[in-house]
């Protein structure tokens, strides 16, 4: 029987694998350079993690892929808290970027759509058209806390979680808050480090520096999603709607801001780094009682 250990170097390698060539490959044919093109391989790149745990599963679980993977759907009080805790983080960003004296808020609507015409300057007449529209900051970000949730969350679930908080999750769990949180969080970053060097994800002007603090960000970022992820009646669910909610408002919140610049990126800047410490607590606070998770590793 393959021991856990031996699981884990597989999956990642898999995992790692697959997502860099996706990237490395897209920066060779010259991706980067298209909006477009960079949209869809940093899309098509997310499934590494979610190709590898369904390969390990097949290969290693038999008689308890689900379990292996997350994939239960009995909701619980846990999927709301997981949407929520998304806007926390995403809104408190940005307040605590405004109460740190970084920016002063804004209208999001009237943010909106000058970057849209700037963007577009064709489209001027539609763009007056729509800043017509009564309540349109409150649709703005409507849209993308529920609709953008909507769309984020089976695709998050179906590539990035199916791995982290699926599979890693089932593999890991079992050795403790700390180590499983820590290690996978570090980890989820340094995943990304291509995308952000090769691809400017998150910090366009600064990517270098961009590789340890989205690194850092991951591992705080793990501590609610080992939350909701242990609380969700063994489901994977929760953290994709934390997940994907938060990919979908991120951006709406750091509209609100007059300016969203280094290192106060939204965030994934300093006020972001704030809240997450703060909910990192939180998040140990609860959990470091509760009992482990998973079951016990038949092997080391």
């Amino acid at each position: 029987m393959m021991s856990t250990t031996g699981k884990a170097i597989i999956f990642l390698a898999l995992a790692f694998a697959l997502t860099w060539a996706i990237v490395g490959g897209g920066w060779i044919m010259g991706w980067h350079n298209v909006q477009q093109s960079a949209v869809y391989t940093l899309a098509a790149s997310m499934f590494g993690p979610s190709i590898a745990a369904v390969t390990c599963a097949l290969v290693f679980e038999k008689g308890r892929r689900r379990e292996a993977l997350g994939l239960f759907f009995k909701p619980n009080l846990w999927w709301l808290w997981a949407w929520i805790i998304a806007l926390v983080i995403a809104f408190g960003a940005s307040l605590v970027t405004v109460a740190a004296g970084q920016a002063q808020f804004v209208d999001i609507a009237s943010n909106y759509l000058a970057q849209a015409r700037a963007a577009v300057p064709e489209q001027g007449a539609a763009i007056d058209q729509a800043a017509q529209i009564p309540g349109l900051t409150w649709i703005i970000v409507a849209q993308a806390a529920l609709l953008g949730a909507l769309i984020n969350t089976p695709v998050l679930l179906l590539s990035e979680e199916l791995g982290w908080r699926g599979y890693l999750y089932d593999l890991w769990r079992r050795f403790g808050f700390l180590k499983y949180t820590l290690a996978t969080g570090v980890i989820w970053g340094l995943w990304h480090a291509p995308a952000i060097y090769l691809f400017g994800l998150n910090y366009p002007d600064h990517r270098l520096i961009g590789i340890p603090l989205f690194v850092l960000y991951c591992a705080l970022l793990s501590f609610p999603f080992t939350l909701v992820r242990d609380r969700g009646s063994k489901s994977l669910v929760p953290a994709a709607i934390l997940h994907g909610t938060l990919n979908a408002v991120g951006g709406v919140a750091a509209l609100g801001l007059s300016q969203a610049v280094f290192p106060w990126s939204g965030v994934v800047g300093v006020g972001g780094f704030v809240v997450l410490t703060a909910l990192a607590a939180i998040s140990w606070l609860v959990c470091r009682h509760a009992p482990t998770l998973a079951r016990a590793p038949t092997s080391a």
